[in-house]
């Protein structure tokens, strides 16, 4: 087989992408007569059709699928490249790109970030929140180069790392002005009862609320909805709601004295918070990052 042109490799993804040679060509400059010629080449190189036209548009083969794999590849790669000229000419050194759960985002990495961006002027931070499965495919991918979340992130992903940053007890929260937040006493009838906001299904903070909910006697059938964390904050701030959040959200000066913790369990639930990484994949930034939220995040595991 001869050799095959990366470029031909960009168009067959973005072909792929679009759905079309046309829309594809659009976005790649290139004329459809050009980008068929160039896929009719590469084809000819492979010796089999990597693509066929459906009622969906473009979709490829079963090679095509693996070719499309490692087009990916070189997709990513041409990204990266492009990220670290526009970061030298901007004046940066280097890149990280980290990704980390909405709660996480909201309430705990905000200072550490902030102080970590100061400290290190050369170093252009992008950091990015999503649910937990949707880290794990960040990573795996290579959309980001480090992940903070549960464990059960590393645990989704083959080959991973991941460097223990800090656990903190799932307690149950309301807004001071709930009817139980003045209660000396609070019974199972009492959660059963009450109106609940979970978060979404499929992530790190909802399995462990599962948990401690059945811990602490309340019925899977208890009135609930699923919601983002950061509507979770605005619905508990009402007062009509509980909901089941890490202890470190009471150190977030926005809420302090807002929220009071209705209950919480012995031996308590732990959510654990992992620095996560593909193995063999760090850098000396990478490195100096996760000692920097090291640092700066272990105090919240003593709350």
């Amino acid at each position: 087989m001869r050799r095959i042109d990366p470029r031909h490799l960009l168009q067959f993804h973005e072909i792929i992408r679009t759905g079309s040679f046309t829309r594809a060509a659009v976005t790649l400059g290139l004329t459809q007569p050009a980008l068929t010629r160039n896929m009719k080449l590469m084809e000819g190189r492979l010796g089999f059709e990597i693509m066929v036209r459906s009622r969906q548009g473009i979709i490829p083969t079963a090679l095509g699928v693996r070719v499309l794999e490692e087009a990916g590849a070189v997709v990513l790669a041409e990204r990266r490249i492009s990220a670290l000229t526009d970061n030298l000419k901007r004046g940066y050194e280097s890149e990280l790109r980290v990704g980390c759960t909405p709660t996480l985002s909201l309430h705990a990495l905000p200072q550490p970030v902030a102080d970590f961006a100061r400290d290190n002027p050369s170093i252009r931070l992008d950091v990015r929140q999503a649910h937990s499965a949707l880290l794990a495919k960040m990573l795996h991918d290579g959309h980001v180069d480090l992940v903070i979340g549960p464990p059960e992130i590393a645990a989704r992903v083959p080959g991973t790392e991941a460097v223990p940053l800090f656990s903190s007890p799932v307690v149950i929260l309301a807004s001071r002005f709930h009817p139980l937040a003045g209660r000396k006493t609070i019974t199972n009838q009492d959660l059963n009862d009450a109106r609940w906001i979970l978060h979404q299904p499929g992530t790190g903070i909802r399995e462990a609320t599962d948990i401690l909910l059945r811990r602490l006697g309340v019925n899977e059938t208890l009135q609930a909805s699923e919601l983002p964390s950061n509507m979770i904050l605005a619905l508990l701030r009402l007062g009509d709601h509980l909901a089941a959040l890490p202890r470190y959200v009471l150190k977030n000066i926005d809420i302090a004295g807002e929220l009071v913790q209705i209950a919480g369990e012995e031996p308590p639930v732990l959510l654990g918070h992992d620095a996560i990484t593909m193995a063999r994949q760090t850098s000396k930034t990478t490195d100096k990052f996760i000692s920097a939220m090291r640092n700066g995040l272990g105090d919240l595991g003593r709350l």
